[in-house]
């Protein structure tokens, strides 16, 4: 009885420790695997006798077999076979036939073992490639359906790198875009990054995505949060600007052969693109990918993994080249929305907004205004006896004179101040968030600033200049929308024209029936 309840404790022993080394890595597993089965065998041994060592030592066979192949099953059947010729425990006749079935167990087990382990781990390779076949397509679908969502350039080329360096994305740490200049082909020009600047705030940013538990299509979404996060990156990526030809090796290569390179070491100084970004972002390993759409190169990405140094490797770039390509498209199709939507707001002559656009924008303003408790002042222009000019010296120095009077507002405004062509030779002005009086400062800017311009032909003019007159008005002190707005700026232009023209006037609702 006693013996029985050794065996038992030897066996429960051997199965806590099989179920315990799985909680440690491989290489510790298969050292307390080999230590499980050698206690359990010299344990039975001990207990049940070396008459009972011959069967024993087939177990233990299996167990080396098991952890190191027919060669570890063989070095045990050998010591075993020693052990028993030195023991003297069997018959010489009884020993060979022992050794040689210890051997014959051994290869076999070993063979067996062998092409089950081979056969498991092609298993898992196919189960890992499919995985990520699986998640490619994913991506692609996610991608594909947010793309669709927007033609804003920005929003586009958001979702396109969110969907690279995001985790449930194809997981790269970091990737920039860079897009050719139309005006120049061989000019490429820092646009848009996503990731962390350091490997530090890399790791601090995974720790809120992986506490948040955020999806491919929560980092979609999160365009305003990652504008804020990647200020500095983007100030530095759309610092760049490079003419990129035969010169620049690595660069060149990838627009004249269309195909992605990846960059190891030391780059060459002739590459002043790539050398730079690798010194400003710290980069020990990048991948150069084409953005390829109609047979086209349009832009450049840059990726890399400065947070968790994952090596890149071809296999990533052949999965990642079928969302490039796709991204290309998107970002494509987004600069032609952009540019025919330019080309419908703006003042074909002067380049300025046209009517269009402020008549879409108008609105957005007043709205803001309203929202936070501020001004819109708008400003009327309208150039004096400009027919007379025209009569006087034809139209194409008339549209000249009108294309260096856009020039002298748009110099004379801040950047946020909408200026556009109206028609003819009348153009408004809407200053956000400035007063009345602020209004009418500008607007006094303005004429002085055409009055002493040296345009060409102003000598024959009635006050042998150019000059304007310009009304003001203002809300919420003196209108109530933006049609009431434009109007009575458009009253206070004229009043101005009735005093004697190069003058600025604002609206003034007491000498509104004197001029009307």
């Amino acid at each position: 009885m006693l013996l029985v309840m050794l065996l038992i404790i030897n066996s429960l022993i051997y199965l806590f420790l099989n179920m315990y080394r799985f909680q440690f890595t491989s290489h510790i597993n298969r050292k307390i695997f080999i230590a499980a089965g050698v206690l359990f065998t010299i344990g039975n041994i001990l207990l049940l006798g070396l008459d009972h060592s011959g069967w024993l030592v087939f177990f233990l066979l299996y167990i080396f077999a098991a952890a190191y192949g027919w060669m570890g099953a063989m070095t045990v059947a050998a010591v075993m076979a020693g052990l028993l010729l030195l023991f003297n425990l069997y018959t010489l006749e009884v020993w060979i036939m022992a050794a040689g079935g210890y051997v014959l167990f051994g290869l076999s087990t070993g063979g067996i073992l062998y092409y089950f382990r081979r056969h498991n781990t092609q298993l898992k390779q196919w189960q890992e490639f499919f995985y990520k076949q699986s998640k490619n397509l994913h991506v692609l679908r996610e991608v594909s359906l947010a793309l669709q969502s927007t033609l804003k350039l920005d929003k586009v080329i958001h979702i396109f790198l969110t969907a690279v360096t995001a985790g449930y994305g194809l997981g790269f740490n970091r990737a920039f875009i860079l897009l050719q200049e139309e005006s120049n082909p061989n000019q490429y020009s820092g646009r848009l990054g996503i990731g962390p600047l350091s490997m530090e705030e890399g790791h601090v940013i995974w720790e809120n995505v992986v506490m948040q538990k955020l999806t491919l299509r929560d980092f979609i979404k999160l365009q305003r949060e990652a504008e804020v996060n990647d200020q500095e990156l983007n100030r530095k990526i759309r610092s760049y600007s490079y003419t990129i030809n035969e010169k620049q090796p690595l660069c060149y290569h990838v627009l004249s052969e269309m195909e992605p390179i990846i960059v190891k070491g030391e780059v060459d100084k002739e590459d002043r693109l790539l050398k730079h970004m690798k010194e400003t972002f710290s980069m020990k390993e990048f991948a150069v990918i084409p953005l390829l759409t109609r047979g086209k190169v349009i832009g450049l990405m840059i990726i890399d993994n400065i947070v968790d140094n994952e090596p890149i490797k071809h296999e990533d770039l052949d999965n990642i080249m079928p969302l490039a390509t796709q991204g290309a498209m998107a970002i494509e199709n987004a600069m032609l929305y952009e540019k025919s939507e330019n080309t419908a707001i703006e003042d074909a002559l002067t380049g300025l907004k046209n009517k269009r656009f402020l008549d879409r924008m108008l609105p957005h303003l007043l709205e803001t205004a309203a929202a936070k408790n501020n001004c819109l002042t708008a400003l009327v222009l309208d150039i004096d006896h400009f027919k007379n000019f025209n009569d006087t010296h034809g139209h194409l120095l008339g549209n000249e004179i009108l294309i260096q009077f856009g020039r002298l507002l748009k110099k004379a405004v801040a950047k946020e101040d909408v200026v556009c062509r109206f028609g003819g030779e009348e153009f408004i002005v809407l200053l956000p968030k400035k007063t009345l009086r602020q209004g009418e400062k500008t607007a006094e800017l303005i004429r002085t600033a055409v009055r002493t311009y040296p345009f060409n032909g102003r000598e024959t003019q009635p006050l042998h200049r150019i000059t304007v007159s310009i009304g003001v008005a203002s809300y919420p002190e003196l209108a109530e929308s933006g049609s009431d707005l434009i109007q009575k700026a458009d009253e206070a232009v004229y009043r101005a024209k009735k005093k004697g023209r190069d003058q600025v006037a604002v609206y003034c609702e007491q000498e509104r029936e004197v001029y009307l």
